[in-house]
């Protein structure tokens, strides 16, 4: 009966879970170009190099697509409203496929450094818009799930790219890889717009369409009222920066921010970006590659069974438990590099951090990955929602930046364990950010996540969902 009423229930939102998957795979795509450099820096730093590189140039090979993301975000906010989700979703990808290009015809490593800046552009448009889009085009009952999917199809990506990087060249990875954002494109062009976009327009015809083909269903007229009131109220003030300051836009931007900020400082990019190097190190017995691939694998069935559970378990319970097991796994593995360096004899027990490695990858995907996602498209009204997407991609951005360039930096000269050291210390003290912050938003409409964010009850939102609705009534 369980598997029966699951099969209705993806049936019922079937359309729904279409247009998440399409939009997504622009996620594949910029995640990939995030993971190639696991494959390919080794490839790049052999002695037999088709294109010779040094650390150094590795290091900004990886960071340059963190700083450029930071840049991607500011004409999105003015073209989000201004074209829609759609539209620029669809301009995100067109540096995304020059970018392959170029690293297809690269001879030379400023060719490089161009196709991940443009990787990076594309990077911070995706990030800034998808989580808006898939936050919008949700029914309240799989929203979680839906947002996770774009953490599913990220973990995709780097699975591909951790799989097929170390058998072919890095040119040929490349042309492999044009083929994810060229997908998106000509798949995603023919999905609906946001109907909350095209309500803000003024198209309630168009929005109506749009509803009733994700709902799958002509009768959405109840619906349509409730987010043509949600959209009522946004425009009754601009979606500045100003306004992310007002009471209940403050305390989101805090949240969203702060596990934006997380999100980067456990550790995750560098593990991603370094990950066969990493491995080197552990010297396990697999092969660096092997290891890479089977963290990518465990990556993907995570996110997979995590998309499942968000809207069950709550996001709350998942960031807590992710948070705290980022900060074990590192401290472990640090503790692990600490005494290799030090000249203890750590052979026989060189198993331990692979599984640590593993542990942790699980810990993060479960969490970390996901459910700040979900969030940022929850706890925002939609005037203000392309701004603080913004935000929070140009923040996270720029500590990813910081994590992705002085790694290679730290552990070059003070060792690894002190850089999975920093990551445990960030991630304990987040730890505390999130129990005393981060609300909980399962099984609420958007609008009273908005009533109850506005009216300042913290504690409305850590308790149960009916204990949500009689505050949202109050007030």
């Amino acid at each position: 009966m369980g598997v029966w009423e699951s099969i209705k229930d993806f049936g019922k939102y079937s359309n729904q879970y279409l247009a998440a998957f399409s939009v997504t795979l622009l996620t594949l795509s910029v995640i990939a170009s995030y993971g190639w450099t696991s494959p390919t820096l080794p490839i790049l730093q052999a002695d037999d190099s088709p294109l010779p590189i040094t650390s150094d140039e590795g290091s900004w090979i990886v960071s340059i697509l963190v700083l450029a993301s930071i840049a991607g975000p500011i004409p999105t906010a003015w073209s989000i409203d201004k074209f829609g989700r759609k539209y620029t979703m669809l301009f995100a990808a067109i540096p995304a496929i020059i970018a392959w290009i170029l690293i297809g015809v690269a001879d030379s490593v400023p060719v490089l450094y161009v196709s991940r800046f443009l990787s990076g552009i594309s990077y911070g448009m995706s990030y800034s818009s998808m989580p808006i889009y898939l936050g919008e085009i949700a029914s309240d009952p799989i929203r979680g799930s839906i947002g996770t999917l774009l953490t599913v199809m990220a973990k995709a990506g780097i699975l591909i790219e951790y799989s097929i990087g170390p058998f072919v060249g890095f040119r040929t990875l490349a042309w492999i890889s044009l083929a994810f954002p060229t997908s998106f494109f000509l798949l995603f062009m023919w999905m609906p717009e946001s109907p909350y976009y095209l309500l803000s327009q003024n198209k309630d015809e168009s929005a109506e369409k749009s509803l009733s083909w994700l709902r799958k269903r002509d009768q959405v007229t109840d619906e349509l009222a409730m987010m043509k009131a949600a959209v009522e109220r946004s425009k009754q003030n601009k979606g500045t920066f100003r306004e992310l300051l007002t009471r209940g836009n403050a305390r989101s931007l805090i949240i969203v921010l702060g596990l934006g900020a997380l999100q980067q400082l456990c550790g995750s990019q560098a593990v991603i970006a370094y990950s066969q190097q990493i491995f080197e190190e552990v010297q396990s017995g697999l092969k660096a590659h092997e290891s890479s691939i089977i963290m990518a694998v465990i990556q993907l069935i995570t996110a997979a069974c995590s998309s499942s559970i968000v809207d069950r378990v709550g996001r709350r319970p998942l960031l807590l438990i992710s948070t705290a097991g980022c900060a074990v796994g590192t401290f472990i593995v640090g503790l692990y590099f600490f005494l290799q360096q030090q000249g203890v004899e750590v052979q026989g027990v060189s198993w331990i951090p692979l599984v640590v490695m593993m542990l942790y990858i699980i810990a993060y995907t479960i969490g970390l990955a996901t459910v700040p996602f979900a969030i940022l498209g929850e706890l925002f009204p939609s005037n203000v929602k392309a701004v603080a997407a913004a935000m929070y991609t140009m923040v996270a951005s720029a500590i990813g930046f910081g994590v992705a360039k002085l790694y290679q930096v730290i552990s070059d000269e003070l060792g690894t364990y002190v850089s999975f050291w920093i990551f445990a210390v960030s991630s304990s003290l987040f730890l505390i950010f999130v129990f005393m912050m981060v609300p909980e938003t399962k099984g609420k409409s958007l609008d009273e996540i908005l009533v109850e964010m506005r009216g300042g009850q913290s504690r409305s939102l850590k308790c149960g969902s009916c204990c949500g609705r009689r505050k949202s009534v109050k007030l």
